[in-house]
């Protein structure tokens, strides 16, 4: 039988290192105006772009993680976030707090599980 506990921990290591991975700095640059994301309470979310006219529709299909969801320019992100009740965000900021928020869940559980 697995131990619930341990399987939590070892994908929460993981999603930290692939964060880690993605915020380490490396030689391919991203255009930096299009580096900012939209966060509502259960996270960032994620949409499908779709062409209408001479603009596009977004529509939210769920959540995912900071370094995975769509990116937008700054003045994009602000008026989606206010049409959808969330907030704009920079990715690397988002990314980091999640990154964090995951090894403290693992230092929860791992305190836990040794008790």
């Amino acid at each position: 039988m697995t131990n619930p506990a341990a399987t939590l921990i070892a994908d929460f290591r993981a999603a930290a290192d692939e964060i880690d991975a993605r915020l380490a700095p490396s030689a391919c640059a991203t255009i930096a105006s299009h580096n900012w994301i939209i966060i509502d309470d259960f996270g960032p979310m994620a949409f499908t772009l779709t062409p209408e006219g001479g603009k596009n529709r977004a529509t939210c299909t769920g959540h995912g993680r900071a370094h995975k969801v769509n990116r937008f320019t700054k003045t994009d992100a602000e008026r989606l976030a206010r049409a959808c009740n969330a907030r704009a965000a920079f990715w690397t900021d988002a990314a980091r707090e999640e990154a964090a928020t995951l090894r403290h869940h693992i230092a929860t559980l791992e305190a836990t599980s040794a008790t």
